[in-house]
């Protein structure tokens, strides 16, 4: 447990001040107005010193549910009380924070309109979100959240379902960004908070954009949630982007985290935190998952597994010496087939391990289409990496069909053309997951087959519209240099390191809490 002491707090500061406080490099500030209770914004400082691990930045600003102030306590020990609810009188049933939160009803919200004219076209904000919801209440309905909405547009986080709320960085969900205060390890009165988070942003250069940054209450106004933002991190010197990689389950792998990074300065950019621990070149950081994560003296990060086969994601700082940004690391597999599926071809169904380059493959797009490459490996089906099966006739009429947890399903839906704008999507296996007739598979080995076409392509199997395999970012952190150097040679144009030079998508993909969107309001019809 650590003392309780308070953080210097000026809630009396101005919506202009406190953009000008959050607002960096590469953005100037038009104009700024503050909806919410009086004590319910502030601006804060010594956060380094008296609430380290709290506090995104040693200065920033606070919006909260409650008051401000009642993040720290004066006296004794640090986070007395597990339902912590000051007073406050923030507008309840914002119309914007209620459509975000479902059409839940919302209460004492809080937040700042800024109006700013940024100079390139990605901005990103540093933030740290706290809440008392945790954890009893972090799968219930009190789901606290916070919105940010750019031009009228709500940006949504790169990982799980794009929610920042305790339902989706808890202890079971994207757990490593998550730390518990239930015993008071940190110098905050809540009793649960994430690592410090970053919001990845599209912006219009050289106009007037606007953006509404804010915190609410979800379903009730009891039990206070807080959302930090560091000092000088609305900036667009430095982006780091997400990195997707794949460490098998004892594997050691490097990846170079800093390689898709951009940085608008002459300086060399190097990581300075892994999932929010300070680090220098040597030292190692173990993730709560069980992976260790070291950083490298060429400024690349070491992967080693801990024998689990699981999702994960962790976080790290890339900074300039000036600016910084936080940024992801996914472990993720990639799409493809599972041994024994069967695919439609001129000759029929097939199964897949029986195919060769130079098949015809019977396309929904192109008609019958030449294989120009297959690819396979043989995994423990445990983790993330087990199997998706598809029942019989659970999404039309098709036979029982297994194929990996990233492998995309072709949706196609009327009401998928009202929410995205288009008639067919694809779906991720794993985002159709159920209790009854999509489920994960653990157990034994797999053998996964990956099938490659002049263009990305959708093909039956067991009678289910699926994707071909489409090279992406993933593509060179999942294979080895053989494998690329092959790819290379039949796809000269393809870049390995980036997805670049193959071709778009068949269809619009949807992100995890887009799926689970469409998902649940098919179920509800």
């Amino acid at each position: 447990m650590v003392a309780a002491s308070e953080l210097t707090y000026d809630i009396n500061a101005t919506a202009v001040q406190m953009a000008e406080t959050i607002f960096g490099d590469g953005v100037q500030v038009v104009n700024a107005t503050y909806t919410g209770d009086t004590r319910a914004s502030a601006i804060y400082s010594n956060g380094d010193a008296i609430a380290p691990g709290a506090t995104p930045a040693d200065t920033g600003i606070i919006l909260s549910t409650g008051q401000a102030s009642a993040f720290t306590n004066s006296s004794g020990q640090a986070n007395q009380s597990s339902n912590t609810t000051t007073a406050s009188n923030g507008p309840n049933g914002d119309p914007t924070f209620n459509a975000a939160a479902g059409g839940v009803q919302t209460y004492d919200a809080s937040y700042l309109d800024v109006t700013f004219v940024p100079d390139s076209d990605t901005m990103t904000l540093q933030f740290v979100f706290a809440s008392e919801e945790y954890p009893e209440y972090q799968d219930s309905v009190f789901q606290d959240f916070v919105g940010v909405w750019v031009n009228g547009q709500m940006v949504d986080l790169e990982f799980g379902n794009g929610d920042t709320d305790p339902g989706n960085v808890n202890s079971g969900n994207n757990s490593n960004l998550y730390l518990d205060n239930s015993n008071s390890d940190y110098n905050t009165e809540m009793d649960g908070l994430t690592v410090t988070m970053t919001l990845t942003m599209q912006v219009d250069p050289g106009v007037e954009n606007t953006i509404r940054i804010g915190i609410a209450d979800v379903s009730d106004g009891s039990y206070d949630s807080n959302l930090l933002i560091a000092a000088d991190s609305a900036q667009t010197s430095v982006i780091a982007n997400t990195d997707i990689a794949h460490v098998a389950p004892n594997e050691t792998k490097v990846i170079d985290v800093l390689a898709n990074d951009t940085n608008s300065s002459n300086s060399t950019l190097t990581v300075t935190h892994i999932n929010g621990v300070a680090v220098v070149a040597g030292d190692t950081v173990t993730l709560g998952t069980g992976q260790q994560v070291q950083l490298n003296a060429d400024g690349t990060l070491t992967l080693i597994g801990d024998g689990d086969a699981e999702d994960f994601t962790f976080s790290y700082t890339a900074s300039n010496g000036t600016n910084s940004d936080v940024g992801y690391v996914e472990a993720s597999t990639i799409p493809c087939f599972v041994a024994g599926s069967r695919i439609l071809t001129d000759r029929g169904q097939i199964p897949v391990e029986e195919l060769r380059v130079g098949d015809l493959v019977l396309t929904r797009d192109a008609g019958l289409q030449p294989i120009r490459w297959i690819g396979s490996r043989s995994v423990a089906a445990q983790g993330r990496l087990a199997p998706i099966c598809i029942a019989k006739n659970a999404l039309g009429d098709h036979e029982e069909l297994w194929v990996s947890p990233q492998h995309r399903v072709l949706l196609s839906d009327a009401m998928a053309e009202i929410l995205f704008g288009d008639h067919e999507v694809l779906v991720a296996a794993k985002d159709l997951t159920n209790d009854h007739s999509i489920t994960r598979r653990p157990g034994g080995s797999v053998t996964y087959f990956h099938l490659m076409f002049d263009d990305h392509q959708l093909v039956t199997s067991e009678g289910l519209v699926t994707e071909s395999f489409l090279p992406g970012p993933q593509t060179s952190k999942h294979f080895d240099q053989d494998v690329l150097e092959e790819l290379q040679s039949l796809f000269p144009q393809l870049d390995p390191t980036t997805g670049t030079g193959y071709g778009p998508s068949a269809r619009p993909s949807l992100r995890s809490f887009e799926a689970q969107l469409l998902c649940a309001t098919l179920a509800g019809r």
